[in-house]
């Protein structure tokens, strides 16, 4: 499932729970793409706590995403990941690596707060 969080309209912020499926993911993919209409670069939150994976439907969707958005990696300028399972918040910033333009960060659940703000700070491209 996807909760749509309260955030900023330069801010995807997204709350996670249980195993998302291709209907939670097309949600997810809609708010993102309103908000790259409205601004050059958007921050994402993912509050992934209550995340327990998704299905096969999800994870194609989620791929061909990737795909449609190469070259534009650009505009993703922050993700903010907030989880309490340390093996997630390793592959997220490790796969930050993959993405120049692009930082990612993990942090704690008690510090999601801090979590909206720091993706909520963008630097205008260059």
């Amino acid at each position: 499932m996807i909760d749509i969080l309260p955030s900023p309209s330069h801010v995807g912020a997204y709350r996670f729970s249980g195993t998302l499926d291709g209907a939670d993911y097309d949600r997810c993919i809609a708010d993102i793409e309103a908000r790259l209409r409205l601004h050059e670069r958007v921050g994402l939150y993912c509050d992934m706590t209550g995340f327990t994976g998704l299905t096969p439907e999800a994870l194609a969707k989620d791929l061909r995403y990737a795909l449609d958005k190469f070259g534009q990696y650009r505009r993703f300028a922050r993700g903010a990941i907030v989880t309490d399972k340390r093996w997630l918040a390793g592959i997220s910033e490790f796969a930050g690596r993959f993405f120049p333009n692009t930082e990612i960060r993990a942090f704690e659940p008690e510090d999601h707060d801090a979590a909206l703000a720091w993706a909520s700070q963008i630097e205008p491209l260059a």
